[in-house]
């Protein structure tokens, strides 16, 4: 869940809370219901009140909306063998996909991210590359060997293996000074 969802679901946490503790209270009978009646009476008709309603409807929906939506993603890939179910964790699959970026040649610093929904491996791989390589068949080399490894590893093969050249390293050295 963001962070905008999460201050949303606080807030209407909030609300909630003490719109429970007016039920709480006119239940007691701690306040009499012709005050409250006529405290309601005075709501009636107020514009700024129903668009105050139509935003917590809204935010309503949208914490809904978010809750579904994080359900469908999945954080293991699961495999139906003979003795039972094996399941393989997606952080499994990013430190694969990361120790197996590293090891090519070109590539300094890798970060990898994964992502599980309807039967989809998707790999998305963030690369710094040193400036001495060609971008393009180092991005390809990258691609090609994760999803093999990923394919002959794992035993699903990744529909989609993106790589972002997020940065050129600095391979410059310090130059030593004779005097």
């Amino acid at each position: 869940m963001r962070i905008v969802d999460r201050i949303i679901l606080t807030i209407f946490t909030l609300l909630v809370a003490g719109l429970s503790l007016g039920v709480i209270v006119l239940s007691l009978r701690l306040i009499s219901f012709d005050q409250m009646w006529t405290s309601l009476n005075h709501i009636y008709g107020q514009w700024e009140l129903g668009l105050i309603g139509a935003i917590l409807l809204m935010a309503s929906l949208r914490l809904l909306f978010a809750g579904i939506r994080s359900s469908r993603l999945k954080t293991t890939i699961i495999h139906h063998a003979e003795m039972g179910e094996i399941c393989i964790s997606l952080d499994a699959v990013k430190n694969l996909a990361e120790k197996t970026a590293k090891q090519i040649r070109g590539v300094h610093g890798v970060k990898v991210s994964v992502i599980y929904e309807d039967e989809n491996l998707k790999i998305r791989i963030r690369a710094t590359i040193s400036p001495d390589s060609n971008i393009p068949s180092v991005a390809e080399e990258v691609q090609q060997r994760v999803r093999d490894y990923i394919k002959n590893t794992v035993g699903i093969e990744p529909s989609e293996v993106a790589v972002l050249v997020e940065n050129i390293a600095n391979d410059v050295k310090g130059r030593s000074r004779v005097e």
